[in-house]
């Protein structure tokens, strides 16, 4: 029996790695991760599900792992293979992508995107020009945003960081402001800009202004913008 230990860890140390690149589900912005299964530091399949939510961003946590091309699940390590291309998911169920080559073509298109854009703006060194949020949104980049609750001055705004993975979604973006700010009636459903203007999807948000949070009941025109934490150029922007 004491020798038992020994040759289970020996066969194990002679199981070779493996490479393999995982992507998310139904993510086509995401150029996937490349991951290296050494048996030595990932024994388990469990062990492998808490590396890749780890390494993997997704707005629940990883629950599911597919093949690419046909969604069967894996449950196992000797499943994975060396090489191989795998999705992972939360509770979601399975979209098929062309994983594998769609971000090479998404590349390009961005490159194009960015062609297209420079030959309309130019800006020169040290000027002022700001990017839009819409060829922000193309570019998937971050956004911190603040956000009030709707209709009490008392509590302040919350910053929140939305990651780029997140604004591919607006429903997760929601869900993300649900977490930090607590609404009056239900969950998070709609988001106001200070003037009370609907903001119905990811690319409107620009990064670090003001936003307030609703659920299901209206929203309140209050003068949120006169908020200490508010910084006065967008307080002189709302006089």
């Amino acid at each position: 029996m004491v020798g038992t230990p020994r040759a289970m860890h020996s066969l194990t140390d002679s199981t070779p790695a493996r490479t393999i690149w995982v992507y998310r589900n139904g993510d086509p912005f995401y150029s996937g991760r490349k991951f290296i299964i050494n048996p030595r530091y990932v024994p388990t399949f469990e062990a492998f599900m808490i590396q890749l939510n780890e390494g993997v961003p997704t707005p629940f946590g990883v629950r599911k792992l597919y093949t690419p091309s046909q969604g069967h699940t894996i449950t196992d390590l000797p499943e994975l293979q060396q090489g191989g291309r795998y999705v992972v998911a939360g509770r979601e169920k399975f979209r098929k992508l062309n994983y594998a080559d769609m971000w090479g073509k998404l590349e390009l298109a961005f490159k194009i995107l960015e062609f297209l854009f420079l030959l309309q703006i130019r800006p020169v060194v040290h000027s002022n020009i700001k990017v839009p949020s819409k060829w922000q949104s193309i570019y998937n980049k971050p956004r911190n945003i603040n956000v009030f609750t709707n209709g009490n001055l008392l509590i302040p705004p919350m910053k929140i960081l939305i990651p780029r993975f997140t604004l591919n979604n607006w429903n997760g973006v929601l869900a993300l402001v649900n977490e930090k700010v607590i609404p009056r009636s239900g969950g998070i459903r709609r988001l106001f800009t200070l003037n009370g203007q609907p903001v119905d999807g990811p690319d409107k948000l620009e990064d670090n202004q003001f936003y307030i949070a609703c659920g299901k009941e209206r929203f309140q025109h209050l003068p949120y913008w006169q908020h200490p934490k508010v910084p006065e150029n967008i307080r002189r922007y709302h006089f």
